[in-house]
């Protein structure tokens, strides 16, 4: 796909919510695609490892439950089971780990749409202007491969130290409402880490039942933050979002009387028809539009449905 058609610094206020399904291009799993590859880790168990409290039986009967269970994500099946939260983090973080290789962000590896938003990031003659630019991002993934490709783009592109890059990138607010793998540079990102290293990594992130629900307010700063972002949003632009109604709820945003007038568009690439109906259902009294859902995906989206 062409994506270097020029730049076009993001003068529009743009808020861009990010599920799991915005990073599969760099080789994230989905939720299903998440629990198939946890239940094919059993003899990498935890091994008599001192930093762990875990029995490979426990670990074994953990992973036998989630193979059994029929969720479509781990989220899910945590819900079932919160006992063993601290169990499920350390399985995620430490399978997220194992997909972080920086080289599988660029050529010959598919950078996808993150290629086409760098480019968006750059003004007219060309430099960064990331200070400058409208846009946001909120991510519900612990991922960190659009942060690390923007920060290694910007390294590459411009001969930035590493410092320079984020100080440039951190124009940019990119929110972790559930918490990620770690900040970057600090935390390199690669697969080789040792168990205590993946344990204190797994404290930083935040399932969906973990979040408590307030009345008076947010149940975060994280989310509190992201709905002042939405509400200074002309456009919002939904990529590989779940839409899980706890994830929608918690952002205190998604009502008729906020979404008049702003445009928000979402992929749903790789939903059947019948899903999508169900879905515009459902999000149509939240004040989304009939045509908000669009068939594209992540890559495809900004070629083919709105450019930023």
């Amino acid at each position: 796909m062409a994506y270097e058609a020029g730049f076009c610094m993001i003068t529009t206020p743009t808020v861009l919510v990010l599920g799991a399904g915005a990073s599969v291009h760099v080789d994230y799993p989905l939720g299903g695609s998440l629990i198939d590859d946890l239940c094919r880790q059993r003899d990498l168990a935890c091994q008599k490892n001192p930093s762990v409290s875990w029995s490979n039986d426990e670990v074994d009967h953990f992973l036998t439950r989630l193979s059994r269970a029929g969720h479509s994500s781990i989220d899910a099946f945590l819900e079932t089971v919160p006992a063993q939260s601290d169990l499920g983090k350390y399985l995620i973080a430490r399978e997220m780990k194992r997909h972080e290789d920086i080289n599988r962000l660029f050529p010959p590896h598919n950078s996808g749409w993150y290629r086409y938003l760098f480019n968006s990031l750059l003004g007219g003659d060309g430099a960064p202007a990331f200070a400058e630019s409208r846009l946001s991002i909120i991510t519900f993934n612990y991922d960190r491969s659009l942060k690390v490709y923007l920060h290694e783009a910007l390294k590459a592109r411009f001969e930035m130290s590493s410092d320079e890059a984020s100080t440039t990138l951190s124009n940019i607010p990119i929110i972790h409402v559930h918490g990620s793998l770690g900040p970057y540079p600090e935390i390199p990102y690669q697969s080789g880490f040792k168990t205590d290293e993946i344990l204190e990594i797994s404290k930083q992130i935040q399932i969906i039942h973990e979040v408590s629900d307030r009345e008076d307010g947010f149940c975060s700063p994280e989310f509190k933050q992201a709905h002042e972002l939405l509400s200074s949003a002309e456009r919002i632009f939904f990529l590989g979002f779940g839409f899980h109604p706890d994830n929608i709820r918690r952002l205190r945003f998604f009502i008729p009387e906020n979404t008049k007038g702003r445009s928000i568009i979402a992929t749903t690439a790789g939903m059947g028809p019948i899903e999508i109906k169900n879905l515009d259902a459902r999000l149509q009294p939240l004040g989304f539009s009939s045509s908000a859902l669009n068939g594209n995906t992540c890559n495809n989206f900004f070629t083919h449905v709105a450019a930023l």
